[in-house]
């Protein structure tokens, strides 16, 4: 029922969301099978030579099947580019999913499970579906790549400014990916992603909890742990750490049901919010010896991936810049097998593989559940009110009011706030840039904080390949609570803006010849080429100059992020002027309407 084929698409969001409404259930099915196999298929069996022939020609059917699939979203992201929208981006979960119900009363807890793949998180579904008062949601999002734990779980934490990341390399010419930079310090280990988590959402503690911890804790002291945080994080190893070790099959049922016990024992604990999530999928590739594939040296590949510094294409590979991926700061290519094949490193066949670039290794499940404060629960009902109103200082404006829709019965823990997104209609080729927002409202990365019952104006820019007008949704992108979106009738003008060069229009070098220099940002008008970037201090001052030549202007709400932080803006305030001696164009601050900008002469709007 799920096809042979993937099939051409219109983006990767529409190829991920294929895959949660198609393909897992392949993948889990195949899971199934090759955990009866280890559990029931021994030599005594009757017929075993036959019933293990069978088996293993419904491997290759899965096979086929995957590759067939894998080879289509190859080509999808060589059309449409590797990273999706920010709606589908892992870089994006924090702020767009946890942040927000961290931010409300009680205890939100995050479950960061490594290798956790969308459909043993529609299995999980299942289970929690049928609580009472209880509301649950599973979203599709693309992991970023390559699909490995040193990249996958350090962006679990929030580390993206402006849609960017800033990774560390184990060595300048590549090796592999390290951790992320958050502006202010490194993020590569589970202390780091702690603070990185606890500075954006506060509270006196956070406890980060192995799953472990979490199911054999008795109740009084896991209730003393989390009483004064905002947020928890559980951290689960389990099914990584059984697969890499060639046992996962016969322990993958085990740890699910370990994930469903620490869910109703934090539950009973008083936690009311939840978010299950993963860092990357997996392939079970079953014996893997007849499909490998060779890339040079068989030192220089990891199992999926291999990091380059050449742009050089290989037949059977995928390659995409680390740029087009929006990895500041670095240089080079990342290079994959188009299909489910490891690369050959001379060593054992491994069943269990990650790294690549197929459905099974990125779409990664968001998985959220809400428990009402009260038997019975909430059955609030929420709806958007909004309008389109004059353009000022350059910025679109709407004035955006949450209200209760409907309520059925009493309510004992209705949030006082609901965070709310903006997306593009029909084009999510249109980036979104909240810029301010009135009132009592509040943006908190990619997402405004709204309070039921309080109309505010919210100020943004809209940027794409287009110069065509749209319409945009306001809409509640946790999925928490029942919020009917609303699209505005006004139409509003995009800011065209030159997107990266696809990869095919990259120049090639044969095999083992220099690469090209790696490219430098566009610049904007009248900025004369980058290299007067180097005049500037490394690091997020460039970023905010270099931003403010290619679009025009910069808010100080994105210069904070930028930057990393109220402190570190401010300084940059005050050295605002000496750096613009250091630049080729005119620049200055303005405050309108209580707007402060950094704005370049004869820049955008």
């Amino acid at each position: 029922r799920a096809g042979e084929r993937l099939g051409a698409g219109a983006s990767l969001e529409a190829a991920a969301e294929a895959y949660a409404e198609r393909g897992a259930a392949v993948d889990r099915a195949h899971r199934h099978l090759e955990q009866r196999r280890v559990a029931l298929l021994f030599p005594q069996l009757p017929e075993f030579e036959s019933l293990r022939a069978r088996m293993n020609e419904m491997r290759r059917y899965w096979r086929r099947w995957a590759d067939a699939w894998a080879r289509d979203f190859n080509a999808l992201c060589r059309q449409h580019g590797f990273l999706p929208a920010a709606s589908h981006q892992q870089r994006t979960l924090f702020d767009e999913v946890v942040g927000p119900l961290a931010r409300e009363s009680g205890v939100t807890a995050y479950f960061v499970i490594d290798a956790f793949r969308y459909e043993m998180g529609q299995e999980l579904l299942k289970e929690l579906e049928g609580a009472r008062a209880t509301t649950v949601q599973l979203r599709p999002r693309l992991a970023e790549l390559p699909t490995v734990t040193d990249v996958g779980m350090n962006v679990l934490a929030p580390v993206a400014h402006g849609g960017k990341l800033s990774p560390k390399l184990s060595s300048p010419e590549g090796g592999e990916l390290k951790g992320f930079s958050t502006g202010e310090f490194h993020v590569s280990s589970p202390e780091t992603r702690k603070r990185a988590m606890h500075d954006r959402v506060g509270g006196a503690t956070c406890p980060w909890l192995s799953l472990e911890e979490v199911v054999s804790g008795e109740g009084p002291s896991l209730t003393r742990s989390i009483a004064k945080a905002k947020l928890v994080v559980v951290h689960s190893q389990e099914i990584d750490n059984a697969g890499e070790k060639g046992v996962g099959p016969s322990v993958f049922d085990h740890v699910l049901k370990k994930i469903k016990a620490a869910w109703q024992l934090l539950r009973e604990a008083g936690v009311r919010r939840f978010v299950f999530t993963s860092d990357h999928g997996f392939l079970l590739t079953g014996d893997s010896a007849e499909h490998v594939q060779s890339h040079g040296r068989k030192i220089d590949p990891q199992r999926r991936h291999i990091f380059s510094p050449v742009a050089a294409d290989h037949a059977g590979e995928a390659r995409v810049s680390l740029a087009e991926l929006g990895y500041e700061g670095v240089s080079g290519h990342l290079m994959l097998p188009e299909t489910t094949a490891v690369f050959n490193r001379g060593t054992k066949s491994q069943t269990f593989v990650h790294g690549g670039n197929s459905l099974q290794e990125r779409v990664i499940p968001v998985l959220t559940a809400l428990h009402r404060a009260a038997a019975g629960g909430s059955t609030l009902q929420y709806a958007i009110a909004a309008r389109g109103l004059p353009d000022v200082v350059g910025l679109h404006r709407l004035e955006v009011k949450v209200d209760v829709a409907a309520q059925k019965a009493l309510d004992f823990g209705s949030p006082a706030k609901i965070p709310l997104a903006l997306k593009v209609r029909d084009d999510e080729r249109v980036d979104v840039e909240l810029v301010q927002a009135g009132g009592s409202a509040e943006i908190t990365g990619v997402v405004v904080e709204a309070t039921v019952g309080e109309s505010f104006e919210l100020l943004f820019r809209l940027m794409g390949p287009t110069d065509a007008r749209v319409q945009v949704e306001v809409y509640h992108p946790s999925a928490v609570e029942n919020v009917e979106s609303r699209v505005p009738d006004a139409l509003f003008a995009v800011a065209p803006v030159a997107r990266p060069a696809a990869p095919a229009s990259e120049p090639r070098q044969p095999t083992g010849g220099e690469g090209p220099a790696s490219a430098e940002p566009e610049p904007g008008p009248g900025a004369g080429g980058s290299a007067w970037l180097e005049r500037l201090p490394e690091g997020a001052v460039r970023r905010v100059f270099e931003h403010l030549a290619k679009y025009g202007a910069v808010t100080e709400q994105e210069a904070i992020q930028m930057l990393g932080g109220a402190r570190a803006h401010r300084k940059f305030s005050r050295q605002f002027d000496e750096h613009v001696q250091r630049v080729p164009f005119v620049a200055r601050i303005e405050t309108i309407g209580g707007v402060k900008r950094y704005v370049r002469d004869g820049g955008s709007e």
